[in-house]
């Protein structure tokens, strides 16, 4: 898959680029909660050296990375993110913060083996065809005891979907909705339950990686899995 071709699926996946690019920045606050925070305390910083290499892994607008160097600032911070507006979205990043500007379906991190202390993917995974280059290649960059916090959508029943996503999810059913809103519907349905929390931890396992800790959240739609290098 070439970047180009990366760069337009999550072009077709977000719509109105520049828009969603806010949103996640509105979002930021409900994706790195107190919770968030408290699983990386707990798990991922006993594993960081007085002046970590933190990496983040399709960074959207930025702001967690320049979360993680107010919170480390003896880090180096890297991003990893391919889609224009979002690169766009960044605006000017801290000095210690730089962005690899990479399509991870076939990354190639200009990064020495095991330089890395830990690493984030959050709600990531799910737009990606197979994320199985992207795993290889941060176990490569990844130190020995490294460890990655992988936060993402996971397979859930459809109504189980309707119900958290729809304020009304009768509509689907009422003759409301137009044909092409269902069909919008639907297919975020099938983006968002791409792989299952077991997928996860399996493709975890065979790329090299421990599962440390694995929670289902949100009516089991969503996981949180912290892993260590093995």
């Amino acid at each position: 898959m070439s970047l180009q071709s990366t760069q337009e699926m999550l072009a077709a996946h977000h719509r109105d680029g520049a828009h969603f690019a806010e949103l996640m920045k509105e979002s930021f606050a409900g994706r790195f909660n107190e919770d968030f925070w408290s699983a990386w305390t707990r798990l991922i910083e006993p594993a960081l050296s007085q002046a970590p290499t933190l990496m983040d892994l399709g960074s959207g607008p930025g702001l967690l990375l320049r979360a993680l160097n107010e919170r480390h600032p003896a880090a180096e911070v890297i991003g990893v993110e391919c889609a224009p507006y979002m690169l766009e979205a960044m605006g000017k990043l801290p000095d210690k913060v730089r962005v690899l500007a990479q399509d991870l379906h076939d990354p190639q991190f200009a990064l020495a083996d095991g330089s890395v202390d830990a690493a984030t993917a959050v709600v990531v995974v799910h737009e990606m065809n197979q994320p199985v280059a992207a795993l290889q290649e941060l176990r490569r960059v990844i130190k020995k005891g490294g460890r990655l916090l992988l936060q993402d959508w996971v397979r859930a029943p459809l109504s189980a979907y309707f119900e958290a996503q729809l304020e009304d999810p009768s509509s689907v059913f009422d003759g409301s909705k137009t044909a092409d809103e269902l069909g919008d519907l639907f297919v975020h349905f099938v983006e968002h339950n791409r792989f299952s929390t077991d997928d996860l931890v399996f493709l975890l396992q065979k790329t090299g990686f421990e599962i440390l800790e694995r929670s289902e959240y949100r009516g089991g739609r969503f996981v949180r899995l912290v892993a260590e290098r093995a």
